[in-house]
């Protein structure tokens, strides 16, 4: 068995098939949150829900999981179909779950697998909780004889392990979250990108619901190597779907992740529509529309259309550094409205404290039926009202030393060639990120866990937030 210590990151455990995410590797892992749940849950036989995705072997590493459940004494639920991973979490909430498995690498190339944990309220675990539960699964590893008894062959309890479809529960709940009559019937083409991934039937499924009138898919079909591109909605991952969008003449595109908790879209010139986008868009539905107010959540690489939406409307604003989880502990405490992230998660009021790409799907088909508007002509009206913005993020590979200097150097104070673009400050949340003015900022920001640093922009023009990527590209090759 692989000994390399199993680290949970900013949304579960993740490795290449065969090499770190093993069969005999998750029924570790799965012994250790047995532990966890036996040490936790006092008053009552412990209850976990299972989901899997498209993935290679997915649906029988969850089964290997579920057998470890269940040899520990813990009732199983799992899952009979492919499951989106916000699917799942509803049913832990449903269920009364005390804990939610999903087995998914999300958006990462086709030959990763991953295991999320959800909490009882169906978000990401929170940090206190994957401590608790990493520590766990640390001592199950160093167990030889453990390792030994876990290997091998089901020896499940079949009577703790129930096979059941969270699918029709999930669409009753995501729909719930919109006004059906307002999108029922729309006439507009739509083109529906879910990248081989889980929610490929689950959204087609909505969709018809509201009976429309043109609907084209793209890769709706189970394919564990996506294609050879990765399962996530930007950049040319979407190539073919802007092709198929424009030759069908489709005003606007919704596309998910592997798993279906993220999103992208695109309008009607085949132009890619990002979660910041996204995320003012309905952000200034719920305030403008519906006269929402609480607090708002964003991670720390996200636009700063969102500080201005929030101070125009006197909203509170709470930075947080990158991952969902963060949000979603914010969510938990109560009156945010709306919490989003850079790479496509978002929640808004009224669901489940987890990110969701097809109920943000639905919210943005809401929204365009409800202004007849596209959505190019809806971000038109909000870059009127608050500001056109334009923003990049590139990743560099680094090696270690390089990458420890660049820490250094960074910790050390504002770098002179940020100081003259107009610098003044430094926010060191999750990196280092120097804002120039209300709309035009730099993020430096290397990774805690790759060789890898990766530089986010935004300006005003596309040539701002460009000079703004050379200046950082520029101190990282200094060094």
């Amino acid at each position: 068995m692989n000994t390399q210590k199993i680290k949970f990151g900013t949304d579960g455990w993740r490795g290449v098939i065969a090499q770190d995410f093993t069969m005999d590797r998750v029924r570790m892992v799965t012994q250790g949150v047995c532990s966890y749940l036996q040490n936790t849950v006092k008053d009552k036989q412990p209850l976990v829900v299972i989901g899997y995705d498209t993935r290679f072997m997915s649906d029988r590493f969850a089964a290997a999981a579920a057998d470890i459940f269940s040899l520990n004494d813990i009732n199983v639920i799992l899952s009979t179909e492919v499951t989106p991973t916000p699917t799942l979490s509803t049913a832990a909430v449903r269920r009364k779950a005390d804990l939610g498995i999903m087995i998914t690498a999300s958006h990462n190339p086709y030959y990763y697998n991953g295991y999320k944990i959800k909490g009882p309220f169906g978000g990401s675990a929170t940090m206190d909780m994957i401590a608790d539960i990493e520590r766990e699964v640390w001592d199950a590893a160093e167990d030889a004889g453990n390792i030994e008894a876990l290997s091998g062959a089901r020896r499940s309890k079949p009577g703790n392990i129930t096979l059941e479809d969270f699918t029709d529960e999930y669409i009753q709940h995501a729909v719930s979250q919109v006004d059906m009559g307002i999108i029922r019937g729309f006439k507009f083409g739509l083109l529906f990108e879910p990248m081989y991934g889980a929610t490929q039937d689950v959204f087609a499924s909505i969709l018809d619901r509201f009976r429309p009138a043109h609907v084209t898919r793209l890769h709706s079909e189970i394919n564990p190597g996506f294609g050879q591109i990765n399962p996530e909605p930007i950049g040319d991952n979407l190539n073919e779907a802007v092709q198929l969008l424009k030759d069908k003449g489709c005003q606007f595109g919704i596309c998910m992740d592997g798993d279906g908790d993220r999103i992208g879209a695109l309008g009607d010139r085949g132009n890619y529509i990002s979660s910041h986008h996204i995320f003012a868009m309905v952000l200034r539905d719920l305030v403008c529309r519906r006269g929402l107010k609480g607090r708002v959540v964003k991670t720390v690489t996200t636009s700063s259309v969102i500080d201005r939406i929030c101070r125009k409307n006197g909203l509170d604003l709470e930075v947080t550094p990158v991952g969902f989880k963060y949000i979603g502990e914010k969510i938990l405490q109560g009156n945010v409205i709306m919490g989003g992230e850079e790479s496509g998660g978002l929640w808004s009021y009224g669901n489940i404290p987890e990110r969701d790409g097809m109920i943000m799907g639905l919210r943005l088909l809401e929204i365009i039926c409800r202004e007849k508007k596209t959505a190019n002509q809806i971000l038109e009206d909000i870059y009127s009202e608050y500001g056109f913005f334009d923003y990049q993020r590139t990743d560099y590979e680094i090696d270690s030393n390089k990458k420890k200097k660049l820490i250094k150097f960074l910790g050390s104070g504002i770098p002179r060639i940020l100081k003259q673009a107009g610098a003044e400050d430094v926010v060191t949340i999750d990196g280092y990120k120097y804002p120039i003015d209300d709309s035009n900022w730099v993020m430096i920001r290397p990774s805690g866990t790759e060789s890898v640093v990766r530089i986010y922009s935004e300006g005003d023009t596309p040539e701002s937030s460009a000079r703004l990527q050379e200046i950082g590209k520029t101190i990282m090759d200094s060094l």
